[in-house]
């Protein structure tokens, strides 16, 4: 059964574990999958995880679920939500845009953020009792944009800590190494929380404390053996741990086709909400309007419990 609220003028649904609508799923029905990482042995696929803080699983996300994503994508980009960027900078002769947590208002993203196969591969990988969807967020790179994610890990972009956190990344194109992103493995165990940037100028943030260090030079000879990238197929995925070091593996250097995909973020029952700082008062604030208490559990609309599904 679908139940929804309305919250500040948008609908948030309570409980997404109903059936998927388009996808031919229910959650009752997907659940023995979700623990499916292909054909990639689970215990490989978690030690992995473990020890690099990023994994490759090929053909987990289905055809359908790939058109749901491309057509919330088009949606949003004709109807833009209130949280969508243009990070193009002056002078670019092509876009790089993104926009987050658009799901209570596309139902096509709300099927495959919620409901598709991405909360059951996390809360395996993860082997979590309980899983909340952070955010989604889609990002579109066109041909011959001159900019692309500098070095960052995803924690200092948001107001959680704590727990476990992972992200997937699904490409909606076949995607090579050199157009994907590129991964310090191991760097969410060995490496502090580094200073947030501004995507769009590559630079740090103000305000940002003494709390987060200066990224040092990922692209350094000293880093090589550490780097990870793939050549990915369409229904491949990535997962990563929010505390990995990642880049665009093409940094500022323009692509020859146009690069849609879309992440998703999850946390489990430990991760908790801490306003982090003047660079994400807007979602902070956004959280606090809705009713999720700083230094506290999640329990916001915005911040849905996607797994377990429901029997």
């Amino acid at each position: 059964m679908q139940s929804s609220s309305n919250v500040h003028g948008r609908s948030v649904f309570r409980n997404p574990r109903f059936p998927v609508a388009g996808l031919g799923l229910s959650l009752l029905d997907m659940a023995d999958g979700y623990h499916d990482f292909g054909d990639q042995d689970a215990a490989v696929v978690r030690r992995d995880y473990r020890r690099d803080g990023v994994v490759c699983l090929r053909d987990v996300i289905g055809a359908g679920e790939r058109a749901r994503i491309a057509e919330g994508i088009e949606a949003d980009r004709a109807e833009p939500g209130p949280f969508f960027r243009d990070q193009t900078p002056d002078g670019s002769p092509a876009r790089y845009q993104f926009s987050y947590w658009m799901w209570p208002d596309n139902p096509a993203i709300a099927e495959v953020a919620l409901r598709g196969s991405a909360p059951g591969l996390v809360a395996a990988l993860l082997e979590a009792e309980r899983l909340h969807l952070l955010m989604d967020n889609w990002f579109l790179r066109e041909a011959g944009a001159l900019n692309g994610a500098p070095w960052h890990h995803d924690e200092p972009y948001f107001d959680f800590e704590g727990g476990q956190m992972a992200a997937v990344w699904i490409a909606l194109e076949d995607v090579s190494a050199a157009e994907g992103l590129t991964f310090i493995a191991g760097s969410h165990r060995d490496q502090p929380l580094f200073q947030p940037k501004n995507f769009k100028l590559d630079q740090p943030f103000d305000d940002v404390g003494p709390d987060y260090a200066v990224m040092p030079d990922f692209d350094a000879p000293a880093f090589e053996a550490r780097r990870r990238c793939w050549d990915m197929a369409v229904g491949d995925c990535l997962i990563f741990d929010l505390r990995t070091v990642h880049a665009a593996t093409a940094g500022q250097r323009p692509l020859d086709r146009t690069i849609r995909r879309l992440s998703l973020r999850y946390g489990d029952e430990g991760v908790r909400f801490r306003p982090r700082g003047p660079w994400t008062r807007e979602t902070s604030d956004y959280l606090i309007a809705q009713g999720q208490v700083p230094n506290a559990p999640l329990e916001c609309p915005m911040l849905p419990v996607v797994w377990p599904p429901v029997r």
